[in-house]
């Protein structure tokens, strides 16, 4: 099984961690593994995937997406 050693880590973020594992119940390793889990598993490539997806507060309801945008017209004089 792959290892990975994360050197130089904020001291704070380690308090964090070592809080959020406790609250969990679970090891800092296994807090990490469910933290790194997690993220692969929500990540969205798509730009426009994740930027419909927090228009609609993360749910899974359809966004309708108009054709074309209102906007005003820019004037450089």
């Amino acid at each position: 099984m792959p290892r990975l050693l994360v050197r130089d880590l904020d001291e704070s973020v380690h308090q964090w961690l070592r809080e959020r594992s406790a609250r969990h119940n679970r090891s800092m390793e296994s807090e990490v593994r469910a933290i790194l889990s997690t993220a692969r598993s929500t990540e969205v490539e798509d730009p426009v995937g994740r930027i419909l997806t927090e228009m609609a507060g993360g749910g899974t309801e359809p966004v309708e997406v108009p054709d074309q945008f209102e906007h005003e017209h820019a004037d450089f004089q």
